[in-house]
């Protein structure tokens, strides 16, 4: 299971107070780069919709 979870959330170099913080940190950030990737496919698929 925990090497299934790393293929989702990066690893942070950051240090936090709490080893939650950094996973979060990290899921947020795949997250984030997840929806601009996605807006990107669904807006060059509607552009060739066209």
């Amino acid at each position: 299971m925990n090497s299934i979870s790393r293929d989702f959330i990066s690893e942070e170099p950051r240090e936090y107070g709490f080893k939650l913080g950094s996973t979060i940190a990290s899921a947020l950030s795949g997250f984030i780069a997840g929806v601009i990737v996605t807006g990107i496919v669904w807006y060059v698929m509607a552009l060739a919709g066209e």
